[in-house]
This record gives C-alpha cells, sequence and structure tokens, in this order.
C-alpha cells in the first residue's frame, strides 16, 4: 500500500548539498515538511530550505547537526519535535569519506569516517525512535557489496550501516526500515563524476512512498525499478 508523504515530517541528515539537497528538495515536492541539517555548510542548508519552500514544502526547518557530537544529536532531534510535534521518517545520508589505502589512513581517518556514517546514524536513529512514526532510511554504498581499493574504512561502515538496518526493522516492526544503495553519484565524496544526486533521492522517496514491494529491512539499488516483487536483494529471511 503506498504511503502519502503530504504533511509527513523528515529528518534528514547532511542534507545541504549533494544527495542530502536533492533528497530534501524531493520531499518537499511531495509536499512533506523536511528538516534540513548540516555541520558546515549553513548557508547552502538556508539556500536548501528556500529551494523546499519553492518546490512545495508544507514546513521547513535548518538545524545544525554534529554528528559526533552526542549533545548536538540529541539536540537536533528535540529541537524537531518541538517545532513539528513528532518525526515520520529518518533519512540517514550524512557521511565522510577518505579515500586512502588502509595502510595510509591515519587513526584519525578510521574514527572520523566511523563515528560520522555509523555511529553517528546509529545514536540518531536512536534519539528519533520514541518519535518515529513510520521508517528510516539508510543510505548505504555499493562499495560495501564488493572490494574497492582505498575505499576499505568506508566501505566498513556502510557494511556496518547495513547489518545495523537489518536488526533494526526486526526490532521496530510495524515501523520500516531499509537501505538504498547509491552508485558513484555525481557530489563533492565523488569530484562530481557518476548519476545524479537527483536519482538517488528520487529511489529514496519512492521507498518511501511503498512503490518498492521489498520486505522490512531490504535494499533497493538506485535505478532499480519500483514494484519488484522478486527482488534480488531482498533480505533473506
Amino acid at each position: 500500500m503506498n504511503h502519502v508523504l503530504r504533511d509527513d515530517v523528515v529528518l534528514i541528515t547532511g542534507a545541504s548539498i549533494g544527495i542530502g539537497r536533492a533528497t530534501a528538495v524531493r520531499f518537499a515536492r511531495e509536499g512533506s515538511k523536511v528538516v534540513i541539517t548540516y555541520n558546515k555548510e549553513k548557508k547552502e542548508a538556508w539556500e536548501t530550505a528556500e529551494m523546499c519552500q519553492s518546490a512545495g514544502a508544507r514546513g521547513s526547518m535548518v538545524l545544525r547537526l554534529d554528528m559526533t557530537d552526542d549533545v548536538s544529536v540529541r539536540k537536533a532531534v528535540a529541537d524537531t519535535v518541538g517545532e513539528m510535534g513528532r518525526i515520520d521518517i529518518l533519512i540517514n545520508n550524512a557521511g565522510v569519506i577518505e579515500r586512502k589505502r588502509v595502510e595510509e589512513q591515519t587513526f584519525e581517518d578510521i574514527e572520523r569516517q566511523l563515528r560520522i556514517n555509523l555511529e553517528g546514524a546509529i545514536k540518531i536513529t536512536r534519539s528519533t525512535l520514541p518519535h518515529l512514526r513510520n521508517m528510516v532510511i539508510n543510505v548505504a554504498s555499493v562499495t560495501a557489496l564488493r572490494g574497492y581499493p582505498t575505499l576499505g574504512v568506508y566501505a566498513a561502515s556502510k557494511g556496518g550501516l547495513i547489518a545495523f538496518t537489518r536488526t533494526l526493522a526486526e526490532e521496530i516492526e510495524p515501523r520500516k526500515a531499509y537501505n538504498v544503495f547509491p552508485r558513484a553519484t555525481a557530489t563533492r565524496m565523488t569530484r562530481f563524476h557518476g548519476d545524479p544526486p537527483e536519482l538517488v533521492a528520487e529511489t529514496i522517496v519512492s521507498l518511501a512512498r511503498g512503490d518498492y514491494l521489498i520486505p522490512n529491512g531490504g535494499d533497493v539499488k538506485v535505478g532499480d525499478p519500483p514494484a519488484m516483487r522478486d527482488y534480488p536483494m531482498a533480505v533473506a529471511r
């Protein structure tokens, strides 16, 4: 059954640029209320909010969020609920990458990727759950599905996120949790090489709307068509 996204409160981490911005604007076109978080790009975040209002958002908020700071994580959720009253959908999109072979990664490189991409996503999910009405969508990566030299730590962080989604789905039913697998996407992270961020955003919104017939805890690859009953990446029970 399709879910109407109009008036849904959608909290998106890392929404000032790239995939996060495109996703915020796409939800705005559905008439959702969009919460845009940023860490450093304050100006870009407010530009995203303006784009969302122009696209038809029923409301928007801009919040600073440091995924490595527990106080910041809790405050972002509390401010969202204080203003919007609830959270319908959480999109865990914020992420960082260091393109280095494992032996070249500093301990600080390793810690930053794991703390933002995995630990931060788990913590904001934990903070959101008491207020969450519908679903969590985690932006994973195809790098977690096979070996990509120089992306080992990043892939490990996304692999952990995928595993987290599996268990989360079991724990929060009838609410949902899903993974979305982008390919190389034209953002700052890839030096603007790959699929347009809007393609990822379209997949995320289609998934939130219920267009993909996959089990709770399942995966969707960006670019695959919706309404696939025998989806090749569905969770094996």
